[in-house]
């Protein structure tokens, strides 16, 4: 991303604009080992500083700034790192806005964008104040040293040595390995995914989320199938229970029933009896 002219940013007033912009039409990336290698550094340090809420990081996002005449000028930095900033998504940084440039810049250098790396930028970002400056080419083929690092020591950056790079800003080491550029915790021990790393990491995580799923679904149509027999078992142990209430009722009302009936037999017994008793007092009293 560029602009023109060398500016240097400072705090004097100026009109604002009503506007501003938030792209500059240009692509993220110039290719395919540009876009994965920024994905991946912006995941790690997204990881890296998940807990802190005040560490902002970013890549690709225009900073405004104004240059010396008090100019609205903007750069797009590949990959920012600013502390003591809230942590939230932001359209544009705007430097004066916020208070404070970025700590730390990392560029990707491509073809197009090798000689403003090396150049305009790297004095713009020592005007900011940009306490750690890194170039990385991913392709490897722009410069016999694919990584540089450059720390600000009394307004100027002053290049850093070694094929391992610590940045004091992240507490990190930045190192390349087959051609990627990854950082390193030397107090943990901890290295940062390559971008391919992440994706197979990212596809596990779905596939094993996929099964979990499966199985919830599968557990899920088990105790509803259940659910459903015990309700079956129920209404059946319910129909058993209504039908064995309708027998005994059945049977009580039978059984009084006989009862009814053996009264009215002893009854008309009775009756009969007293008939015959009767009939014979009578005809003794006639003889």
């Amino acid at each position: 991303m560029s602009t023109a002219g060398a500016p240097t940013f400072h705090s004097r007033q100026y009109a604002r604009p009503l506007h501003f912009p938030e792209s500059d039409g240009k692509p993220m990336a110039e290719n395919d080992k540009h876009r994965k290698q920024m994905i991946a550094l912006l995941n790690a340090l997204d990881d890296f500083f998940i807990d802190d809420p005040r560490t902002y990081v970013t890549g690709n996002i225009l900073v405004h700034f104004r240059d010396e005449t008090g100019e609205w000028k903007f750069l797009a930095p590949d990959i920012m790192v600013v502390k003591g900033v809230e942590k939230k998504d932001r359209s544009s940084y705007v430097i004066e806005d916020e208070g404070k440039a970025p700590d730390l810049i990392i560029e990707l250098v491509s073809p197009s964008s090798k000689v403003e790396d090396f150049g305009n930028k790297r004095v713009v970002y020592a005007s900011w104040g940009v306490k750690e400056y890194f170039l990385f080419d991913p392709t490897g083929e722009l410069s016999s040293a694919p990584l540089r690092g450059y720390r600000l020591e009394g307004g100027e950056y002053m290049p850093m040595m070694g094929a391992r790079l610590h940045s004091e800003v992240l507490g990190l080491d930045l190192v390349v390995e087959k051609g990627k550029l990854r950082l390193f915790n030397p107090k943990t021990g901890w290295y940062s995914l390559t971008y391919e790393e992440s994706e197979a990491a990212r596809r596990a995580a779905e596939r094993k989320a996929a099964g979990a799923e499966r199985k919830a679904t599968i557990a899920e149509k088990k105790a509803a199938a259940a659910e459903k027999k015990a309700a079956a078992a129920e209404a059946k142990a319910a129909t058993a229970e209504a039908t064995a209430a309708i027998a005994e009722t059945k049977a009580a009302t039978a059984e009084a029933k006989a009862a009814q009936e053996h009264a009215a037999r002893r009854a008309a017994e009775a009756e009969l009896a007293r008939l015959r008793e009767e009939l014979a007092r009578r005809r003794g009293q006639k003889s």
